[in-house]
């Protein structure tokens, strides 16, 4: 598919309109430049009546015209300076030069170069010389003052003869009807065909200067929505990486909680398994403990009873019962001390075990509401979570103290 023509661009509003009419048609220009050239190029055409040999001031119309050309001229090469520093002048400039051009072309009568009359001169000139052509032009454009025909030689002559015929048709006078008649309705033809290519031209210039306006306003329109639309990407884009990394950070904190809260599901498991046991084992030693204490009362007191018994009212025992009677109740409190200090080591254990469960739970609960984010509290928190357990067990628990010993301890503050 072949891609779409770029349009010229478009001309800037004139900056006079000026209408010919028949001697040249519709003149707008958009710039000094433009007038500039269209006006040398006149002059230019006119240039050869200096070259020609002085014969009276019948060409006094023409140079007259052409002297408002280049008084045109001038102004438009002073117009530039007051563009911006005085634009009122400027406009009163332009007004000039259109004045100046209108006086040339209209009330004189110059030929424009782009007439028939025109090429007909320029035509006659190449034939017959320079002299003979500016007195068949100034048949056309005559001084403003009367005619001063003084032709000196017979090319002077032929000149103004020619123009003449030419002018007013005396040659081939029985076609001079039909011949006038058909130049008449050429004439017209070209003047409606100059008229309506100008207003053509003004009116496709008027549109043109409104596609371009109107493509202008479309491009900034579609550069200002690309512009927001970049805009409007680039911030989604940021907020999309920064959704990312905050649900990256979610992510990783949610996995670390995860991974902590495994890792401590075995120490959960482990230590309430043990506070079960613990518990269970406190309340069998806690029943014998106090199974044995009441058994050993009675056991004693029976003991006491046969063995002190025999020796009768006011009479001692015999050394032997009262050893035997010593030692038993020696063993006896002995291993009931035994069993109370195991009672109260599994009651001290399963405390511990209990604290340490409620405590990894509550670590637990504090690390998934992220409520410890310092390291250092986490540092505490499991320093006291996995500190050092004892057995529970007393160590001066052994066998039953020596007569030295009891004799030591007892002297102890």
């Amino acid at each position: 598919m072949s891609e779409i023509a770029t349009p010229p661009p478009a001309k800037a509003p004139p900056l006079f309109t000026l209408d010919l009419k028949e001697n040249g048609g519709l003149f707008a220009p958009t710039s000094l430049n433009e007038i500039s050239s269209w006006i040398q190029h006149e002059v230019n055409f006119w240039s050869w009546l200096n070259g020609s040999r002085a014969g009276g001031n019948h060409d006094q119309g023409i140079k007259q015209a052409v002297n408002q050309l280049n008084q045109a001229q001038n102004t438009v090469n002073q117009a530039p300076q007051y563009r911006d520093s005085n634009p009122q002048h400027y406009q009163n400039q332009l007004e000039g030069i259109r004045s100046q051009l209108e006086e040339a072309f209209l009330r004189q009568r110059l030929p424009h170069s782009s007439t028939p009359l025109a090429k007909r001169i320029e035509d006659y000139r190449k034939e017959a010389g320079d002299h003979p052509a500016s007195f068949f032009a100034s048949v056309f454009v005559p001084p403003q003052q009367g005619h001063h025909f003084q032709p000196q030689e017979l090319v002077g002559w032929r000149g103004v003869v020619e123009g003449l015929i030419e002018r007013y048709g005396l040659a081939s006078a029985p076609a001079k009807g039909r011949k006038h008649a058909a130049d008449q309705s050429f004439e017209q033809l070209r003047v409606k065909a100059e008229a309506l290519l100008g207003d053509k031209t003004t009116a496709y210039d008027a549109l043109h200067r409104g596609y371009s306006d109107l493509a202008e306003a479309i491009k900034t329109a579609a550069d200002q929505q690309k512009t927001e639309f970049d805009t409007a990407q680039s911030k989604r884009d940021g907020d999309f990486i920064k959704l990312v990394d905050e649900h990256k950070q979610q992510m990783e904190s949610l996995r670390r909680t995860y991974e902590e809260a495994i890792a401590l599901r075995a120490p959960v498991t482990y230590w309430e398994g043990k506070r079960q046991a613990h518990t269970t084992q406190a309340k069998w030693t806690g029943g014998i403990s106090f199974t044995a204490i009441a058994g050993a009362a009675v056991g004693l007191g029976w003991m006491i009873h046969d063995l002190v018994r025999p020796a009768g009212a006011g009479t001692a025992p015999e050394t032997w019962r009262l050893a035997l009677l010593v030692m038993v109740g020696i063993f006896t409190v002995w291993g009931i001390r035994l069993i109370v200090r195991m009672f109260l080591s599994h009651l001290h254990l399963a405390t511990d075990a209990a604290e340490r469960v409620v405590m990894t739970q509550t670590y637990l609960s504090l690390l998934d509401g992220k409520h410890l984010p310092n390291d250092e509290d986490r540092k505490l928190i499991l320093q006291a979570l996995f500190r050092p357990t004892s057995d529970g067990i007393v160590k001066d628990e052994g066998v039953p103290f020596s007569l030295a010993e009891a004799l030591t301890r007892s002297g102890k503050p």
